[in-house]
């Protein structure tokens, strides 16, 4: 990426998976800031749903690593995914410094099959590794799955 591309503005990669047997309509989205580390902040909207990484950027105020999204039950998978990103992008991670990478979960167990996990940590690389500044609307990446108020979401 030239450094116009990095200060053009966010970016957002997805992974969508599909499939029948077992059914899933779920994935992964990765929001990648343009730079980072970045001043952050967070907000409680409805007292449930996970967000790793969210003490820190609480505490310190700032955000070091992209936002994944992804759905409840894969939520570890896509931090592991996200600590491979972190490490392969910076040679101090794990050495002089570590991440504690923000994953938020997105509730897709209405359109998927819950008992299996889908999503593979290696999809966080590639979702990152898809993002665009041209960023894809819809039934994609972590929203495959969604449903808001009985609607899709």
């Amino acid at each position: 990426m030239s450094s116009a591309e990095a200060d053009a503005g966010v970016r957002v990669g997805h992974v969508t998976i599909r499939r029948d047997d077992p059914v899933a309509r779920t994935g992964v989205t990765a929001i990648v800031p343009p730079t980072l580390p970045l001043p952050a902040g967070t907000a409680v909207l409805n007292g449930a749903g996970e967000l790793t990484g969210s003490l820190e950027v609480r505490e310190w105020g700032r955000l070091d690593t992209p936002v994944y999204l992804t759905s409840t039950h894969a939520v570890g998978r896509i931090y592991d995914g996200a600590v491979a990103v972190a490490i392969a992008a910076d040679p101090n991670v794990g050495v002089d410094d570590v991440v504690i990478p923000v994953v938020g979960e997105c509730d897709d167990s209405h359109l998927s099959d819950a008992r299996h996990v889908h999503v593979e940590a290696a999809d966080a690389g590639r979702a990152v590794a898809a993002a665009s500044l041209e960023v894809e609307e819809g039934a994609v990446g972590a929203g495959t799955g969604m449903v808001c108020f009985g609607w899709k979401g």
